[in-house]
């Protein structure tokens, strides 16, 4: 293995559900750059059953477009490098290809325990099978929580409920249960205990259920009514994610021996490229950051430098749509798409989308349809992200999106749309920003690589998104308030750094791209209505702010928050097209 000071060229490998790429990093002029790019299948699935052979595979188009010589003769990485162009210094991997954590939680109240353990346990990758509470008034028998727990087997049974030194008798009593079905398994199969109630009861939950099933116990979810405490759980979901789950992937023995760090959860390496961003300019906003796999969405939030993560585990761009559908409907898809379509159609075209996720749109409506999805699945993994966020003085409006600057959007539904204002237009749609923020790209899928080479090489991180390894998208104003379609709600400014200026009145309902090309700076003047809010100090306060240009230039939304699409399919299919014309999509 190389030493941190010796380490020039980094390989930085990420194993998704579907795909795999592989980056190359090394030294160029003194400072760390991308160099390549190659992706592949993953192989986890028959027929190859080997998750090494798709990280070859994706290194294999780096040395075609290089020229480098990466692998030996028998497919091995070649480490360290040697004669310039010949192996690499070191490798680091992430992957969030293996299966998800299936998780059965038990509480006393839903709004109290059960719901600081669905926060807990979404901080990692798992999907919730179901729910069993003791609350009496939505309370279950004891037959119906153990057929329960038979129907869905899950890996791990949570139970939560009781503050410190608070109930015991209604906690012991779903312990009991959890034992119960647990006695009716082939041991093979039974799930392992995690209570993380009252601290008070542990000895008599190992006591009660040690016999049947694996226990461990960790800091109470909930010690108080008004406290939350999520770390146990997350540390001992993560724990169990990675040894169990990614250690069990096929072939990930090969990539434990290339690599210099044990693998990483992508999720993991993603958010601290969240925080990161944040630490630059520890602004009084927050930093958002959003992963959009094929089968996950990751959300990482950061307020105050502490980082909150959230992994929908069950839904993604590619599997989980039908998670969507049976939840909202297929209707809540259909909104997005500026074509008519049916409801069977949408079923349809999804369930072929699952059929060869590897595949690309051919059609238009595909494409749409696609982009339709990635705005479902960001939104329902943001609404199970913001109970647990603890914004404070960047939510200004808690019953809209928390003031975000930046924004850094990753996946390949997004980094592969064809234009860059479709891309702008999917986050504005999906997170509702408010006030000013720059929207970044993850174009080349680095951040989770970069995540985890941080814990090798912390230079090679900085270095690479410094020099361009994330772009600029695009700089969005939305001011919040409420006014009569058409009436102005804000004067904008722009006075370009060679000179230029450009005034703009925005009315409202508007969305508009003005110009605002990459690598160029300019200063924001932005005047609101007397009630409208732009982010800068409250209603009618207006002032100055230098951006940067991005892909999709300046984008100046004044469709209101939260966003409102007209009632009829025709006339939501209208406006929607508009938006995208309106964005250059």
């Amino acid at each position: 293995m190389a030493t941190e000071q010796g380490i020039g060229s980094i390989l930085v490998v990420d194993c998704g559900t579907v795909l795999t790429k592989a980056v190359l990093l090394d030294r160029v002029d003194g400072a760390y750059r991308f160099v390549a790019r190659g992706e592949a299948l993953t192989t986890i699935e028959p027929p190859w059953q080997d998750i090494a052979l798709g990280v070859q595979h994706a290194i294999e188009q780096i040395e075609d477009i290089t020229g480098w010589v990466l692998l030996d003769g028998q497919h091995r990485l070649i480490t360290p490098q040697k004669n310039g162009i010949r192996g690499v210094d070191a490798m680091v991997a992430t992957s969030s290809a293996a299966r998800p954590i299936r998780v059965m939680l038990a509480g006393l109240v839903p709004e109290l325990s059960l719901a600081s353990a669905m926060r807990a346990v979404s901080g990692t990758y798992t999907t919730v099978e179901g729910f069993i509470t003791q609350d009496p008034a939505r309370g279950m028998s004891e037959e119906e929580q153990v057929q329960l727990i038979l129907k869905h087997r899950p890996d791990v049974i949570c139970i939560a409920g009781g503050t410190d030194g608070g109930a015991v008798i209604p906690v012991l009593e779903m312990v009991r249960t959890a034992a119960l079905a647990s006695s009716m398994m082939e041991e093979k199969e039974r799930p392992r205990l995690l209570f993380a109630g009252n601290t008070a009861l542990r000895q008599r939950v190992v006591d009660i259920a040690g016999g049947q099933m694996e226990v461990y116990s960790v800091d109470n979810v909930r010690p108080t009514l008004d406290s939350e405490n999520p770390a146990g759980v997350q540390a001992e979901m993560d724990d169990l994610y990675q040894e169990q789950h990614l250690g069990a992937l096929p072939g990930v023995g090969i990539l434990n021996q290339w690599s210099s760090l044990p693998l990483l959860p992508t999720a993991t390496a993603f958010a601290r490229i969240v925080q990161y961003l944040w630490y630059l300019d520890e602004s009084p906003k927050g930093t958002l950051g959003i992963d959009l796999g094929a089968a996950q969405t990751t959300v990482a939030a950061v307020f105050g430098g502490r980082l909150f993560v959230t992994v929908r585990g069950d839904v993604g761009s590619v599997y989980g749509s039908q998670r969507i559908l049976a939840k909202r409907g297929a209707e809540s898809i259909a909104r997005w798409v500026p074509a008519l379509i049916t409801p069977e159609e949408v079923v349809g075209m999804l369930l072929n989308r699952e059929m060869h996720p590897g595949s690309i749109p051919e059609e238009v409506l595909e494409l749409r349809l696609e982009q339709a999805v990635a705005r479902e699945a960001i939104r329902e993994a943001l609404q199970t992200a913001r109970p647990g966020w603890r914004p404070g003085s960047a939510q200004p409006y808690p019953r809209l999106t928390p003031l975000f600057d930046p924004i850094l959007v990753s996946g390949g539904v997004l980094s592969g749309a064809p234009r860059p204002g479709q891309v702008a237009l999917m986050v504005l749609d999906a997170v509702e920003p408010i006030g000013v923020s720059t929207l970044l790209l993850d174009t080349h899928g680095l951040a989770p690589g970069l995540g985890a080479a941080a814990g090798l090489k912390p230079l090679a991180t900085v270095e690479t998104l410094d020099g361009g390894g994330i772009v600029n998208l695009a700089t969005t104003i939305v001011p919040v308030g409420t006014a009569r379609k058409g009436e102005i709600v804000l004067h904008v400014r722009i006075r370009y750094q060679d000179g230029g200026t450009l005034e703009v009145e925005v009315p409202y309902g508007s969305l508009e791209a003005l110009p605002l090309p990459p690598g160029q700076e300019a200063v924001l003047e932005l005047r609101p209505r007397a009630r409208f809010d732009v982010g800068l100090g409250g209603p009618g306060k207006g002032g100055k702010q230098r951006v940067r240009g991005g892909l999709a230039g300046l984008i100046v939304d004044a469709r209101g928050r939260p966003l409102q699409l007209p009632s009829t399919p025709q006339e939501r299919q209208t406006q929607v097209q508009q938006w995208l014309w309106d964005v250059g999509g």
